[in-house]
């Protein structure tokens, strides 16, 4: 009979130690993720395995990880009745490499595995608050791009007997997409151009890719895109600088017009406005507006019985005046900083100025 405890000893030790040794951390390698080759908590303690979702929740934007930014993953497991509650939890990319560095934000309940590559439970923090338990703990994405990313872990709901048998395991996994920003116009130089003008325009992007290809460069009337002209030719300077050159028609609709370069926008990135001293050119020749740049009063010397009308940008009338002596002074200051025009209307001759409110 004493041999028969002498074994029954030598089994039970054994056991109890590698359930109190897991008790303060996963030995590693039990997330159940591909890298770890699938293997869970279940490898060690009796137990089917549940898969769980919402398990593992992060403070990563929807639009995903930036690289280099460090974000809080928190892992939450739930089960009726548990005593202890143990997790280990790690990232992967799609190759299955662990990727990114943990941090511990809570050294009493939260340790890293042996391996380093994972994050798991102290002996202080399998004691969950009711049915459930919950560890956080700091991630670091890599500096340098690298595409999708899984958080995997595996969780052990134990009923707390003393031994391997009769606990729940669960997995849970979160995938993320890394952060692409948007290709982007981030300027048009010059962003302004008379009627008839022809010449080079510049045009600037962010997270473009234009030594790629370049289709087309099109200028779309804001308000209505069937109103547009094209440039003539593109020269790519890099990925994000080419020079476009462009005509605009003499009659070309004067107004804000959104800059295509392809499928990349920059909404009102150009003017198209009058020529200046554009009708009659003796009546043009005796107009004199000033100041310009003008900030509350623009005066005007012009013929006298002459008609004024001032228009914005877009064509909107802003002021009339029927009728006129040799000079004039229009309040602007009511007026949005920008590019406005005025005509003039004398003996049947017409003239348009530009000049610009700030």
């Amino acid at each position: 009979m004493k041999k028969l405890y002498k074994l029954l000893y030598v089994l039970i030790i054994p056991a109890a130690l590698v359930f109190y040794s897991y008790s303060s951390g996963s030995p590693g390698g039990k997330t159940g993720s591909p890298g770890d080759g699938g293997s869970t908590c279940a490898e060690c303690h009796t137990s089917s395995v549940q898969q769980q979702t919402g398990w593992i929740t992060t403070t990563i934007p929807a639009e995903g990880y930036t690289p280099g930014e460090t974000y809080t993953i928190t892992a939450t497991g739930t089960h009726s009745g548990v005593v202890r509650f143990g997790f280990e939890l790690t990232a992967e990319n799609d190759a299955d490499t662990k990727i990114g560095t943990f941090t511990i934000t809570d050294t009493q309940r939260t340790k890293m595995s042996p391996s380093n590559t994972s994050v798991t439970h102290t002996f202080n923090g399998v004691t969950p608050s009711g049915d459930s338990n919950s560890w956080s703990m700091d991630w670091t994405a890599p500096e340098e791009a690298t595409g999708t990313v899984t958080f995997y872990a595996s969780f052990n709901a134990a009923n707390g007997n003393g031994n391997t048998s009769g606990d729940q395991i669960y997995t849970s996994s979160l995938t993320v997409n890394e952060y692409v920003p948007a290709p982007e116009i981030t300027s048009v130089d010059p962003d302004h151009a008379e009627q008839g003008w022809s010449g080079s325009v510049t045009i600037l992007g962010e997270n473009t890719d234009w030594e790629g290809g370049v289709f087309a460069v099109t200028f779309k009337y804001h308000d209505d895109n069937q109103i547009s002209f094209s440039a003539s030719s593109i020269d790519v300077k890099s990925n994000t600088e080419l020079i476009a050159d462009i005509s605009v028609p003499e009659d070309q609709t004067i107004g804000e017009y959104d800059v295509y370069v392809d499928n990349v926008v920059m909404e009102n990135g150009f003017v198209v406005d009058v020529a200046s001293g554009i009708g009659d050119d003796h009546l043009a020749a005796s107009l004199s507006i000033y100041p310009n740049p003008a900030r509350n009063y623009l005066k005007i010397d012009l013929p006298e019985t002459s008609q004024i009308r001032v228009v914005d940008i877009t064509g909107k009338v802003m002021l009339n005046i029927s009728e006129t002596g040799v000079s004039e002074t229009l309040d602007i200051s009511s007026f949005k900083n920008g590019i406005y025009f005025i005509q003039i209307i004398s003996d049947g001759n017409t003239a348009t100025k530009r000049f610009l409110k700030n």
